[in-house]
């Protein structure tokens, strides 16, 4: 089989915001059973990127504690970012807290590319699905 010859696109740079949603409580259930809960206050936090490594934007935290968060982020008048996050999406027992959210940091990220070597002995091996 002859070597396939491949055309990439340009990478691919853009920025991604990182976010910390602060130190709050949950609530737990610390019982075996959701019928019949021994529920306590937790504290914990999430974190927020606008983008993954991947390019996609992102709409949520990351989960913790079996929840997530809807985050959306805003410029001020000062050229700033700042977020505000939903209540609670996926807890249970009425737990509807959200976080205070500060602004971390923003890095220069470049979307995961193929790595054309490896690429080409998994076409070789026939272990990779091949792009279409």
């Amino acid at each position: 089989m002859p070597e396939i010859k491949r055309r990439y696109a340009q990478d691919l740079e853009f920025d991604s915001d990182l976010f910390k949603l602060e130190v709050t409580n949950m609530v737990k259930n610390l019982g075996a059973e959701d019928n019949n809960p021994i529920l306590a206050n937790v504290e914990h936090c999430h974190f927020y990127r606008t983008f993954d490594s991947n390019g996609r934007k992102q709409t949520r935290c990351s989960f913790v504690g079996g929840h997530t968060h809807d985050v959306e982020v805003k410029v001020n008048k000062n050229g700033e970012l700042t977020a505000t996050c939903s209540p609670a999406i996926g807890t249970k027992f009425g737990d509807n807290h959200t976080h205070k959210i500060d602004y971390l940091k923003s890095d220069k990220l470049q979307k995961r590319k193929i790595n054309e070597d490896a690429q080409r002995v998994a076409d070789q091996l026939n272990i990779m699905p091949k792009d279409k």
